[in-house]
């Protein structure tokens, strides 16, 4: 029974092997003319005409022009306050006060913490003396229903200004 069984899958093998009988040099010549017919012509190229730059006066419009100085600025002072250079690394650093909501508080008269929602809805915890906001805010007091933050502000002519700001606890 086993041989009767290989020998018809062998015989059915070798009929479905049977290769094909055509001549591949007239399949060539067939499939060359059908491919030639299918090819469009392209369009003839625009020739691009060049024109040269010449410049006839002004500046070179490849350089960044001077900044005008205006008669009325004021002068930059010599000697004026600058904060000590600081690595922004705290997780609230990166977004702006104003984006930035006072959530709650806790905690004991001495150690007490503000709780801090971010735009994307997580909630940070603050202690005094960390640093929040793009500019440089460092919270100095927390108290039940505010915190006060002191920001460090450049005023545009080289020197920077101190202001603080309160962030409110919302009802």
């Amino acid at each position: 029974m086993r041989n009767r069984c290989f020998i018809a899958v062998m015989v059915f093998l070798l009929v479905g092997c049977k290769a094909n009988t055509d001549p591949l040099d007239v399949f060539y010549v067939e499939a060359k003319k059908q491919g030639d017919a299918e090819v469009k012509q392209l369009e003839e190229v625009a020739l691009f005409a060049v024109t040269p730059y010449a410049q006839l006066t002004g500046r070179s419009p490849f350089v960044l022009p001077k900044q005008p100085e205006i008669a009325t600025q004021p002068i930059k002072k010599k000697s004026c306050w600058q904060p000590k250079y600081r690595k922004k690394n705290g997780s609230l650093e990166r977004y702006a006060l104003r984006k930035l909501r006072l959530k709650g508080v806790m905690g004991s008269n001495d150690n007490i913490t503000a709780l801090i929602q971010t735009p994307k809805g997580s909630v940070v915890k603050v202690h005094k003396g960390q640093y929040m906001g793009s500019n440089n805010g460092q919270v100095v007091d927390i108290k039940p229903q505010y915190m006060t933050l002191r920001e460090t502000l450049p005023d545009g002519m080289g020197c920077w200004q101190k202001r603080y700001v309160k962030l409110a606890l919302k009802h």
